[in-house]
């Protein structure tokens, strides 16, 4: 019975107040391929979005390739990328690219196809290049939407990391103490800590974003309301 009960807050706090050099550790592990991974995922996801706005024509074959890729579960990909690599960070940081990349494709390219047609007419009068259209029009219009996509972004990239340190061989990172110390006995606290950790972190990147989104974009309607 004692299995199924979960530890008080207070130990779980205790658990953290005791061992702040060793989660700041193993937090550190754990999020130097989760934000490189979500930023190149994110990136390959928007290099995606704009070649499908850019070449309708013959580019939505990529985003049904990157749905695709996305549709693998995170628990069937781990295992495989740690085949494929050698070193544990770069299959952590595999998993968590093509994790990241696909909400990044798909609002992104919302956001490139959101430009008003009457503003692209404008500017095409007006003597407007290819070029000027792309950086000055659609890229810059995109912005809200890839705001949008890293907060979706940042707890599908820490889940991805947590779950790759479920397979992989290294005995450090976050994931791997929340695995073992849920299986010891007198040590669920521990995990439980580790948990709470994970989701702080979290919530800490999504608020750093909105702060920044706060800024970006003081122009946008979505920051007046």
């Amino acid at each position: 019975m004692n299995l199924l009960q979960l530890p008080l807050p207070s130990v779980v706090l205790s658990a953290i107040l005791e061992n702040p050099v060793k989660m700041a550790g193993d937090a550190w592990v754990t999020l130097e391929p989760a934000v490189l991974g979500m930023a190149l995922g994110m990136a390959a996801g928007y290099c995606v979005a704009l070649f499908v706005t850019i070449h309708p024509g013959w580019g939505y074959g990529s985003m049904i390739l990157m749905t695709l890729v996305n549709s693998v579960p995170i628990v069937a990909l781990s295992p495989l990328m740690n085949r494929w690599f050698e070193t544990d960070f770069f299959a952590k940081l595999a998993v968590i690219v093509v994790a990241s990349s696909g909400a990044m494709a798909v609002n992104a390219y919302l956001g490139l196809n959101d430009t008003p047609k009457g503003l692209m007419d404008l500017m095409k009068i007006a003597g407007a290049s290819s070029k000027d259209l792309i950086w000055k029009a659609l890229i810059p219009g995109s912005i809200p939407r890839v705001f949008t996509a890293v907060k979706t972004v940042i707890p599908v990239g820490m889940l991805a990391a947590i779950i790759s340190e479920f397979f992989a061989g290294t005995t450090r990172g976050m994931g791997y103490m929340i695995k073992y110390s849920l299986k010891v006995g007198n040590q669920k606290y521990v995990g439980w800590a580790y948990i709470l950790a994970v989701s702080l972190i979290s919530i800490g990147l999504y608020l750093l974003v909105c702060g920044i989104e706060k800024r970006v974009l003081k122009w946008h309607v979505s920051q007046k309301i």
